[in-house]
């Protein structure tokens, strides 16, 4: 009686309205931000390879065509959001210049000197680093899935093991020798991005580094700071995992409500009418309330589960009443129970809808008796009617599993 008398009341208050009423729409308003991925999701790997070229102090020494090297790198990174991300990994250096060291140490480890009177030197370095990612065309134009060019900028730090080109001791092998150098390095870059498809991306990348890298000058053998600069340019790609979109807030847009005088008035009108209504339920509703309860109360209906639409995964909240339930059932093993799988007839078609109600009712079946019920206790079928008489609107209502005692 209770259930019945509170559904006329809302059914009432519906009918208030219904005249004047519009559908509220839903759009997502990404002013209010975005909202987060898991944490599996927009990992990417980048492969890129290019030349540098040397131009610290004493590099312009060499012959412009004897100053580019090769770069390559390997990186793994994330985006946090549209905007921010980061990446780690490591880079691979092969750098051509010149130096006006004169000592007899660094005569000895490195090629004969040039005419000008500087000696050339080639260095290889191993690098690991991380970056941070700043996507500028998201952040400065707002972020657009199917957008074609990004522009990405990245600056980070790390560490270079180096090696260098040396003769051995009888002054007559080269070979390449740890050079007990391990410089600091700071980078800054602009990654220019074109997509291919969702999850690849070829990109031409810009960098410009600094690294530090102590020497011993030329006059008086006194040592000082020596820093190197290297500009790169390098092409490679970018390939992405698992989900590359992001999703903003979903926000309620309501119509906006315009009567005239005579709609105004009309409205008033059943409000009062319907107010007498509610107030002749309370009074009804209160009479029930004061009658005894019966000593003897039907279960028959024990529980329902719902699903969201084109499910049928259980949810943390239906197993916490899918245990409680299977308590109850294991403390009467002789009574038998109904286990019916529903889905609306509304969305989808007869194969996809039996195919939910099979596995709503079997899924529902089998975490019962993994909680310790007898199987022999349930009988699960399925209805190929709506559960409920509520239309299209109420078809959430639809998408369940109803469990009920047998008789």
């Amino acid at each position: 009686m209770k259930k019945s008398v509170l559904f006329t009341l809302a059914a009432l208050a519906a009918g208030a309205f219904s005249a004047n009423a519009q559908e509220v729409t839903y759009v997502e308003d990404c002013s209010q931000g975005y909202l987060m991925n898991k944490a599996k999701d927009n990992w990417f790997m980048t492969v890129e390879g290019g030349t540098n070229i040397l131009f610290g102090k004493d590099n312009i020494h060499a012959e412009l065509k004897n100053r580019f090297g090769a770069n390559g790198g390997l990186y793994f990174g994330k985006w946090v959001n549209p905007n921010f991300g980061f990446r780690f990994g490591g880079q691979f250096l092969m750098t051509k210049g010149a130096t006006m060291y004169s000592d007899a140490m660094f005569r000895k480890m490195n090629e004969p000197q040039l005419e000008n009177g500087a000696y050339p030197t080639k260095m290889m370095a191993a690098a690991p680093e991380f970056d941070v990612l700043i996507n500028l065309t998201n952040w400065w134009c707002g972020y657009r899935p199917g957008r074609v060019y990004n522009a990405v900028l990245h600056g980070g730090g790390g560490a270079m093991f180096t090696f260098r080109r040396a003769y051995d001791n009888d002054g007559q092998t080269l070979r390449w020798r740890s050079a007990h150098s391990t410089p600091l390095f700071i980078n800054v870059g602009l990654q220019n991005n074109f997509a291919v498809s969702k999850h690849v991306q070829l990109f031409l990348d810009i960098q410009y580094q600094l690294f530090h890298q102590g020497g011993v000058g030329d006059r008086g053998g006194v040592a000082y700071p020596h820093y190197q600069q290297d500009a790169m340019a390098s092409i490679g790609v970018n390939v992405n995992f698992g989900k590359t979109e992001w999703n903003c807030p979903v926000t309620a847009v309501c119509p906006t409500w315009k009567y005239t005088d005579a709609e105004g008035d009309a409205l008033v009108a059943r409000l009062a009418q319907a107010e007498a209504k509610i107030k002749d339920l309370q009074r009804q509703l209160d009479e029930c309330l004061k009658r005894p309860m019966p000593e003897k109360v039907s279960c028959e209906g024990l529980a329902t589960i719902y699903y969201p639409i084109n499910q049928y995964s259980i949810s943390n909240r239906e197993k916490t009443i899918l245990k409680s339930l299977a308590e109850v059932m294991k403390e009467t093993p002789n009574q038998k129970y109904i286990l019916t799988g529903w889905a609306d007839n509304y969305t989808g078609n007869d194969e996809i809808n039996t195919r939910l109600r099979n596995q709503r009712v079997n899924t529902v079946k089998a975490f019962l008796v993994k909680c310790g019920v007898n199987e022999s206790q349930l009988d699960a079928r399925i209805d190929a009617a709506n559960l409920t008489d509520f239309g299209a609107k109420g078809a959430p209502l639809d998408r369940a599993v109803t469990i009920k005692l047998a008789d």
